[in-house]
Protein backbone atom coordinates (compact mmCIF):
# COMPACT_ATOMS: atom_id res chain seq x y z
CA UNK A 1 0.00 0.00 0.00
CA UNK A 2 2.95 2.42 0.97
CA UNK A 3 4.67 1.52 -2.42
CA UNK A 4 1.30 2.46 -4.55
CA UNK A 5 0.99 5.84 -2.59
CA UNK A 6 4.99 6.51 -3.45
CA UNK A 7 4.62 5.80 -6.79
CA UNK A 8 1.21 7.46 -7.39
CA UNK A 9 3.24 10.60 -5.35
CA UNK A 10 6.17 10.59 -7.41
CA UNK A 11 4.35 11.03 -11.18
CA UNK A 12 3.03 14.24 -12.61
CA UNK A 13 -0.41 14.87 -11.27
CA UNK A 14 -2.56 17.78 -13.17
CA UNK A 15 -4.22 20.40 -11.04
CA UNK A 16 -6.55 23.04 -12.06
CA UNK A 17 -5.54 26.10 -13.34
CA UNK A 18 -7.43 28.34 -10.68
CA UNK A 19 -8.78 31.55 -11.87
CA UNK A 20 -9.49 33.30 -8.29
CA UNK A 21 -11.66 32.50 -5.95
CA UNK A 22 -15.61 32.34 -6.64
CA UNK A 23 -16.33 33.20 -3.20
CA UNK A 24 -16.47 32.89 0.20
CA UNK A 25 -19.31 31.49 2.64
CA UNK A 26 -20.95 33.26 5.82
CA UNK A 27 -22.99 31.86 8.11
CA UNK A 28 -25.70 34.75 9.46
CA UNK A 29 -28.64 34.83 11.42
CA UNK A 30 -31.12 36.81 10.12
CA UNK A 31 -30.83 37.25 6.13
CA UNK A 32 -32.46 40.41 5.93
CA UNK A 33 -30.74 42.10 8.47
CA UNK A 34 -27.31 40.54 7.00
CA UNK A 35 -28.56 41.45 3.68
CA UNK A 36 -29.64 44.96 4.62
CA UNK A 37 -25.55 45.45 6.45
CA UNK A 38 -23.54 44.12 3.24
CA UNK A 39 -25.68 46.04 0.94
CA UNK A 40 -25.21 49.37 3.54
CA UNK A 41 -21.79 49.42 4.68
CA UNK A 42 -20.05 47.43 1.55
CA UNK A 43 -21.92 48.26 -1.24
CA UNK A 44 -22.74 44.26 -2.03
CA UNK A 45 -26.10 44.04 -3.82
CA UNK A 46 -28.38 40.81 -3.73
CA UNK A 47 -27.61 38.70 -6.36
CA UNK A 48 -29.34 35.36 -8.45
CA UNK A 49 -32.77 36.88 -6.31
CA UNK A 50 -34.88 34.83 -8.83
CA UNK A 51 -33.40 31.63 -8.44
CA UNK A 52 -34.60 28.70 -6.10
CA UNK A 53 -31.07 27.83 -5.66
CA UNK A 54 -30.47 30.60 -4.12
CA UNK A 55 -32.87 31.65 -1.97
CA UNK A 56 -34.47 30.08 1.26
CA UNK A 57 -31.94 29.77 3.83
CA UNK A 58 -28.78 31.09 1.33
CA UNK A 59 -28.61 34.35 -0.06
CA UNK A 60 -25.27 35.42 -2.88
CA UNK A 61 -24.05 39.04 -2.56
CA UNK A 62 -21.66 41.17 -4.73
CA UNK A 63 -20.28 43.44 -7.00
CA UNK A 64 -20.74 44.18 -10.76
CA UNK A 65 -22.48 41.14 -11.25
CA UNK A 66 -19.89 39.08 -9.63
CA UNK A 67 -20.68 36.65 -6.58
CA UNK A 68 -18.58 37.41 -3.18
CA UNK A 69 -20.35 35.93 -1.09
CA UNK A 70 -22.80 33.09 0.12
CA UNK A 71 -24.87 34.15 3.46
CA UNK A 72 -25.89 31.11 4.87
CA UNK A 73 -28.57 31.43 7.94
CA UNK A 74 -27.53 29.29 10.71
CA UNK A 75 -29.79 27.26 12.59
CA UNK A 76 -31.49 29.07 15.31
CA UNK A 77 -29.27 26.78 17.85
CA UNK A 78 -25.94 27.77 16.43
CA UNK A 79 -24.14 31.14 16.83
CA UNK A 80 -21.81 32.66 14.13
CA UNK A 81 -17.88 32.45 14.41
CA UNK A 82 -16.51 35.67 15.96
CA UNK A 83 -14.47 37.00 13.05
CA UNK A 84 -10.78 36.59 14.32
CA UNK A 85 -7.50 34.94 12.59
CA UNK A 86 -7.44 32.78 15.51
CA UNK A 87 -10.95 31.23 14.83
CA UNK A 88 -10.03 31.68 10.84
CA UNK A 89 -13.82 32.97 10.56
CA UNK A 90 -13.04 36.21 8.21
CA UNK A 91 -12.88 37.66 5.03
CA UNK A 92 -10.45 39.88 3.18
CA UNK A 93 -11.87 42.41 0.20
CA UNK A 94 -9.60 44.39 -2.13
CA UNK A 95 -10.42 47.70 -2.89
CA UNK A 96 -7.96 50.77 -4.27
CA UNK A 97 -6.20 52.92 -2.35
CA UNK A 98 -8.37 56.11 -3.03
CA UNK A 99 -11.31 54.50 -2.58
CA UNK A 100 -10.39 52.72 0.76
CA UNK A 101 -9.63 56.52 1.91
CA UNK A 102 -13.24 58.34 1.24
CA UNK A 103 -14.88 54.71 2.48
CA UNK A 104 -13.05 55.01 5.73
CA UNK A 105 -13.47 58.35 6.27
CA UNK A 106 -17.89 57.36 5.63
CA UNK A 107 -17.28 54.18 8.05
CA UNK A 108 -18.21 55.13 11.41
CA UNK A 109 -21.66 56.54 10.40
CA UNK A 110 -22.23 53.76 8.01
CA UNK A 111 -21.51 51.43 10.78
CA UNK A 112 -23.74 53.33 13.29
CA UNK A 113 -26.46 53.36 10.69
CA UNK A 114 -26.50 49.65 10.06
CA UNK A 115 -25.39 48.75 13.64
CA UNK A 116 -27.15 45.18 14.83
CA UNK A 117 -25.69 45.17 18.32
CA UNK A 118 -23.55 47.35 20.44
CA UNK A 119 -20.75 44.69 20.41
CA UNK A 120 -20.77 44.67 16.48
CA UNK A 121 -17.28 45.58 14.93
CA UNK A 122 -15.30 45.66 12.03
CA UNK A 123 -11.49 45.23 12.02
CA UNK A 124 -9.83 46.79 8.84
CA UNK A 125 -6.04 46.37 8.47
CA UNK A 126 -4.06 48.54 5.97
CA UNK A 127 -1.50 46.48 4.47
CA UNK A 128 1.77 47.87 2.32
CA UNK A 129 1.90 44.89 0.25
Amino acid sequence: MLRAAQRLASRQLPVPSLLGLDHAAIGVKDLKRSLAWYHGVLGLRHMFVDDPMFNGPIAMVGVNGIPLLALLRLPDDEQPLVGSREQRGHFALRTKPEDFDTWRESLPDLLRLHRAHDLQSLWLEEQDY
